[in-house]
């Protein structure tokens, strides 16, 4: 039988993101959200560094390179032969350099630095290029890692941009208020707007300057702001951030936008879905239709659970979070996915491994922590099971 561990917090936590700390070197996942006319699917993104991946390190992105010769640098690691290749494109998308370098890392498979020359000869000032590091598959040349960035190349001026780093795309957010944050460059008097708006009507909800913080004219730098709005649970929104015109009537140039959804967790549903980010579920056409065929899966591998906790806010509608201590084979490339059918007020939570494609996997039993957020209940009375064991 499951233990049940029972965590009451004071306060009210319905907006809490279903992040629970299985101890403190676990890093803590991003949480993202499609609301479906059936339930909810949540799609959980791990903030540790892939085991193949490419990042470009230096030069900085949006920023100044003098000259047309510089050196391009960054990290990688899981890359075949170490190989790194790396393109710079013109504002037309012509290809005008294309060079190799190799990963050097003190043994296969770790993380090391890369870094190439580029040279790319005559070209006017002031010219935005774009470059891209990649790696490819030995197998069949598909790219398996990536990065890019773009630059001003014959320049002393960094480009003009916005990006919005919170709320990422898909976030369940608070509106009471919604924290706004990124990094901005090249605005007039280092001045930006932001607007959070309907998704689907497009009206404003709220608006609020923002101010980056460089000690540079028009320099790069973080920005941000809270805006409170009224809003629904589960309501779609964009947020909006641009660069305001010189002159009235001028179209705005430089401008970045995120989607995300007001709290969805201030409220419950009958079936949840946790998918991983790269689920090929969240790359189907209809992607809501395909995640809900998932229920009627039993092409499935149950993961051994070996404990479970509850953390649920004390009050009359209860938001809860439950937090799995699974295991499962440590190298499995399975889809790994946790399904939530709600009955009244029993919750079956489902951990398996989708073995609808025979996937070869290690017969282990490694640590697998698991979350899953029941939403807010209209009755703090609830049973649950996990695996089809109770939790008591």
């Amino acid at each position: 039988m499951v233990k049940r561990t029972i965590l009451l917090v004071i306060g009210v936590l319905l907006l809490a993101l279903p992040v629970l700390a299985q101890d403190e070197a676990m890093s803590e996942p991003q949480i993202s959200y499609m609301i479906c006319d059936w339930g909810l699917v949540t799609i959980e993104e791990s903030t540790e560094q892939p085991p193949i991946f490419i990042d470009m390190t230096s030069p900085a992105d949006y920023s100044a390179v003098e000259g047309t010769s510089f050196t391009v640098s960054g990290t990688g690691a899981g890359l075949f032969e170490g190989n790194v290749i790396v393109e710079v494109s013109a504002p037309e998308g012509d290809t005008i350099f294309q060079g190799a370098t190799v990963l050097q890392a003190e043994e296969l498979g770790a993380v090391g630095d890369w870094s190439i020359d580029i040279d790319l000869g005559e070209l006017e000032s002031n010219t935005k290029i774009f470059v891209t590091a990649y790696s490819t598959s030995p197998e069949d040349g598909s790219t398996v890692a990536y990065d890019s960035l773009y630059l001003n190349a014959n320049s002393q001026f960094g480009l003009r941009y916005v990006d919005i780093t919170t709320p990422y795309f898909s976030a369940g957010v608070n509106h009471s208020p919604l924290l706004i944050e990124g990094m901005a460059g090249g605005a007039f008097e280092n001045n930006i707007i932001v607007e959070v708006r309907d998704f689907d009507s497009k009206d404003v909800l709220a608006e609020g300057p923002a101010t980056v913080q460089t000690e540079d004219f028009a320099g790069s730098g973080p920005f941000s702001l809270e805006l409170a709005f009224d809003a629904e649970p589960g309501q779609s929104i964009e947020v909006y951030a641009y660069q305001p015109s010189m002159a009235d009537g001028e179209t705005v140039e430089v401008s970045d936008i995120e989607f995300a959804i007001v709290s969805p967790l201030a409220q419950s549903y009958d079936r949840i879905l946790v998918l991983q980010r790269s689920d090929p579920i969240l790359g189907a056409e209809e992607m809501c239709s395909v995640a809900e065929a998932e229920f009627d899966n039993t092409n499935t591998d149950m993961l051994v659970i070996n404990d479970v906790a509850v953390l649920s806010t004390r009050s009359m509608m209860p938001l809860v979070n439950v937090s799995i201590d699974a295991a499962g084979s440590s190298v499995c490339a399975a889809p790994l996915r946790t399904r939530v059918t709600r009955d009244g007020d029993a919750f079956a939570i489902e951990v398996y491994r989708d073995t609808t494609e025979p996937i070869p996997c290690t017969m282990d039993l490694a640590p697998i922590p698991v979350r899953v957020s029941l939403g807010t209940l209209p009755n703090p009375d609830y049973t649950i099971t996990v695996n089809g064991q109770p939790v008591e």
